[in-house]
């Protein structure tokens, strides 16, 4: 038996589309208990995730409108707790169902707070195509890239290091994360394949799709340097 241990976050589904129905719901709670426009919120917004103040758009939002830093806090609240609309990459579906039908344990391994994670498992209706799904911040500070994180992972799927391959975006968390805890690594890479990153993966594929074509080719290497 042979498992993956797949990423969520801009791997299976855009992050982008959290952030935007977050931002959404940011400006419509400021539309009804801050008695501004919800569209010039929204704008103010995503103006500044465009810009160079990334990271600091509810700042910016404050700013704007003469508001008090102190409000951050709230709409940070806002932004994690709402309620996601959130569809999987074109293929995903398709590829995680030809995974199982060849006999791939899949597990999804998850950086972020829990709660909120959760909400996107299950926006996107993953539960039912994989075998478990474990949010790396219960088992690691910090979660991914910590080996504990992988770890759990794998006792989710009953299978060795030896046996599962890490596949993500992230040439940190994921990468590297997986290759400290002893798995083959794919890192899913839609328009950064033209060159090396510092920690690169044992086979860089631009579409999810791909990964049912490379990853038992890993695995065979595996076996191959054991014998």
């Amino acid at each position: 038996m042979s498992g993956l241990i797949l990423d969520l976050d801009d791997t299976l589904y855009p992050r982008e589309q959290f952030v935007l129905g977050g931002f959404a719901a940011v400006a419509r709670h400021m539309a009804a208990c801050h008695l501004v426009s919800a569209d010039e919120a929204l704008i103010t917004l995503m103006t500044a995730y465009d810009g160079d103040e990334r990271g600091r758009e509810f700042q910016v939002l404050c700013r704007h409108f003469g508001l008090s830093l102190d409000l951050i806090p709230e709409l940070v609240a806002v932004f994690r707790e709402h309620q996601p609309s959130l569809w999987l990459r074109p293929g995903v579906v398709d590829t995680l169902y030809r995974l199982r039908r060849e006999g791939w344990r899949i597990a999804i391994l998850t950086n972020g707070l829990p709660a909120v994670q959760a909400a996107k498992v299950d926006a996107l209706g993953l539960r039912r195509l994989v075998d478990a799904v474990v949010y790396a911040e219960e088992y690691a500070s910090g979660g991914k890239p910590d080996a504990a994180a992988f770890g759990a992972a794998l006792a989710r799927l009953n299978l060795p290091a030896s046996s599962c391959i890490a596949v993500g975006d992230d040439a940190v968390c994921d990468v590297r994360g997986g290759q400290a805890a002893g798995l083959r690594t794919v890192r899913v890479s839609p328009t950064n394949l033209e060159g090396p990153v510092q920690h690169e993966a044992d086979v860089v594929i631009e579409r999810f799709e791909d990964l049912p074509d490379v990853v038992p080719a890993l695995l065979e290497l595996v076996d191959s340097h054991v014998a």
